[in-house]
């Protein structure tokens, strides 16, 4: 099975260090959701993961055929058509002219835009229009990887729960990797496989959790008792600045995470000597 691994990885811009002592894995099929607050590094670190930026230290092994990225701005060419802006990786493969837009146009309606949407160009398109295409035009090129950066951060609650919907069954059905950053805990829960927190400066691992609930199971109930209990979690509080919680109100919140999360131990490396994850048991 495919596997993208990190090792060790510390980067740095100029003399400041932004990342120390990543380590991580994700495998295809597997959503991985880096949560953590605002200058953490987690951008930086999906960038080093796209190649779109060299570590100064550490390994990176991308075995997968393809990557898309998918970032906060859609990013799009405000000259070309929605449909054109779909098909843009479709061309820059080399894809011929019909065959290409043939295939962006089928997967724009999937994405809900509409036939009259495909015409316009950027401008006449709302913001959330504008994310659908940013979205189709990574997901027209099957990637095996898909990283996502906030593409949904500026998007209103309903707009976020239809992509989310569209994003879910897209990901189940090519079986692709995805590697998403956010500081919205809610979505990592309702999104991810595993959830890894960042916090720090440098940015360092603190953390682990994989969400035992299927996804067809994840309802509104569920998302939110499972996000509030998480957020009660002394690593996630430190992590996000929060003030500590008394003895009483922690307990009852441990117990409660325990039933809905596992957390596997993260590899160690320098940062953690021994590791995180031990705190939690399937």
């Amino acid at each position: 099975m495919n596997t993208l691994r990190i090792e060790n990885l510390s980067h740095r811009f100029g003399v400041t260090e932004v990342l120390h002592g990543i380590t991580l894995e994700l495998a295809a099929g597997e959503t991985l959701a880096l949560v953590g607050p605002s200058g953490c590094g987690k951008s930086t670190l999906l960038r080093i993961a796209a190649g779109l930026l060299v570590p100064a230290e550490g390994e990176v092994h991308n075995p997968f055929r393809g990557s898309a990225c998918v970032f906060q701005q859609p990013r799009l060419m405000p000259w070309k058509t929605a449909l054109d802006n779909v098909a843009l990786g479709l061309k820059a493969l080399g894809l011929p002219r019909a065959a290409r837009r043939r295939q962006a146009h089928a997967l724009a309606l999937q994405l809900g835009l509409q036939e009259d949407d495909l015409r316009k160009y950027p401008h006449e398109l709302s913001g959330g229009m504008q994310s659908r295409v940013s979205l189709a035009r990574a997901l027209v090129l099957a990637p095996d990887l898909l990283l996502l950066d906030e593409p949904f951060a500026s998007l209103d609650v309903g707009l976020k729960q239809a992509l989310y919907a569209v994003l879910r069954a897209q990901v189940a059905a090519r079986g692709c990797a995805m590697l998403m950053i956010t500081h919205d805990l809610i979505e990592a829960v309702r999104l991810a496989d595993r959830i890894c927190l960042m916090a720090g400066t440098p940015g360092q691992m603190v953390h682990q959790y994989r969400l035992r609930q299927p996804f067809e199971a994840r309802d509104e109930d569920w998302v939110h008792a499972t996000t509030g209990r998480l957020v009660q979690r002394p690593e996630v509080r430190a992590a996000f600045g929060l003030p500590a919680l008394a003895m009483a109100e922690a307990a009852p919140a441990e117990t409660a995470v325990q039933e809905a999360f596992a957390a596997p131990p993260l590899p160690p490396h320098p940062a953690h000597p021994g590791g995180c994850g031990d705190l939690f048991r399937p």
